[in-house]
């Protein structure tokens, strides 16, 4: 379709709408490319493409928009386009409007007429929300619409609802409005689709996205902003925990802090011609790191070159510039390494007590901040200082003690994973 036509227009002033008002929803949606889709009821996203009926966009209001805008992209941001493994295509889509609308509403969009929202599903799960909708099959298909939002009887349709009954100017028209498992779109929201997979012929290279990571760095964007929401800061928090190997979770760390990001100094040229100013997407390499090693005899020579070899492997793709510092109770030693020195060799040293207090005050008398802190420990120790610093710190900890850290994340390194050779 056109890209000038006046619905293509909507949907990009209500995403620049969610630049302003949530930046988080409009960093998501800004990876997606979008494309009017007459075939469709509403819209919908694979992950890739976001596709919009024009009749049905016509008919909203931009907060509606906004609010569809950002439910489309948080089916891929939850993983959703990748999870059905053959459930039901509508009751999928049932079950992932519960989970996310919840978060949606909190944040303060306002979502299409007949969204879904149950109070009882909130943190749930998609999967264990679409077993208890099967299980529930029966009662509710004699009851249709009661899982969504109520409205007195008397009260007229809207008109994205009459479009959703075939009343409207964009319904479907014959027997496809009449189907038995009714509309594919039944929260009116926008549906999800499955990942395509390989990559369409014609699509051009780069469109995949990594959602998870995409997911953490739009909610780092917005947390800097003051914009993030409690709903969105507990689901990143359990996107994020630990499941993957540590060595994973160690590179997104570190990758994650030289993350591209979006900046208003230069505008996105696709949109200047629309009239839009967007942000456009910049790159930048990593700065500086510090590495701090706890030397107070819990770390073994095993444990430290594994640490240091992966952290190393790391910086052959970013490179950095790496402050090194060796820790007990105090700074026992610091060593530099600039960006295209030889491969980072630690040695160990030290002894006695631990306090994690002095690398941070060291770090502070830098004059300014690293883009993250490792801190290689064993974590049995309180001296942590008084305040979280303004960059982003990893705890690499060895051993089995489970201690959480006032501020900053954790991933355990196991001991086998000492003498484990790379995957």
């Amino acid at each position: 379709m056109n890209g000038t036509s006046e619905a293509y227009k909507q949907m990009q002033r209500a995403r620049a709408g969610l630049v302003l008002k949530h930046p988080f929803f409009a960093s998501l949606a800004l990876r997606l490319r979008m494309r009017e889709d007459l075939s469709c009821e509403t819209a919908w996203t694979d992950g890739r493409v976001l596709a919009y009926n024009p009749h049905y966009v016509s008919m909203l209001p931009t907060e509606k928009l906004e609010g569809l805008t950002a439910h489309l992209v948080m089916h891929p941001a939850c993983g959703h386009h990748r999870r059905r493994q053959g459930r039901e295509a509508r009751a999928w889509n049932r079950a992932c409007d519960y989970v996310i609308n919840w978060i949606l509403l909190d944040a303060g969009l306002t979502l299409p007429d007949g969204h879904l929202y149950l109070d009882r599903y909130r943190g749930e799960t998609a999967e264990s929300v679409y077993a208890l909708l099967r299980a529930e099959a029966g009662e509710e298909e004699s009851e249709p619409g009661a899982e969504t939002v109520d409205r007195p009887e008397d009260e007229p349709r809207s008109r994205e609802e009459a479009h959703r009954d075939g009343d409207g100017e964009g319904g479907r028209q014959g027997e496809e409005s009449e189907e038995e498992d009714g509309p594919s779109d039944p929260g009116m929201a926008g549906e999800v689709r499955d990942d395509p997979g390989e990559q369409s012929p014609g699509e051009p290279d780069g469109t995949e996205t990594d959602w998870e990571q995409a997911l953490v760095q739009a909610a780092l964007n917005a947390r800097a902003a003051g914009r993030l929401p409690a709903g969105l800061e507990r689901l990143v928090a359990e996107m994020t925990s630990p499941r993957l190997c540590w060595r994973e979770l160690l590179r997104r760390f570190i990758m994650r802090s030289a993350r591209s990001d979006y900046s208003w100094l230069r505008p996105n040229k696709r949109y200047l011609g629309h009239n839009l100013y967007l942000p456009s997407l910049n790159n930048h390499e990593l700065g500086e790191i510090v590495i701090a090693v706890d030397t107070s005899g819990s770390i073994r020579d095993a444990e430290l070159r594994r640490f240091t070899s992966e952290v190393g492997a790391i910086l052959e793709q970013c490179p950095a510039t790496v402050h090194l510092l060796y820790c007990d109770m105090r700074i026992c030693r610091q060593e530099l390494f600039q960006r295209h020195d030889p491969p980072i060799l630690p040695r160990l040293g030290g002894g006695g007590g631990t306090d994690y207090r002095p690398v941070f005050a060291r770090v502070g008398s830098m004059g300014h901040g690293p883009d993250c802190l490792l801190y290689l420990t064993d974590l049995e120790c309180e001296l942590f200082p008084e305040s979280a610093p303004p960059y982003p710190v990893l705890w690499v900890r060895v051993g089995d003690k489970d201690s959480r850290p006032p501020f900053g994340e954790v991933v355990r390194l196991p001991e086998s994973a000492a003498a484990s050779p790379l995957p």
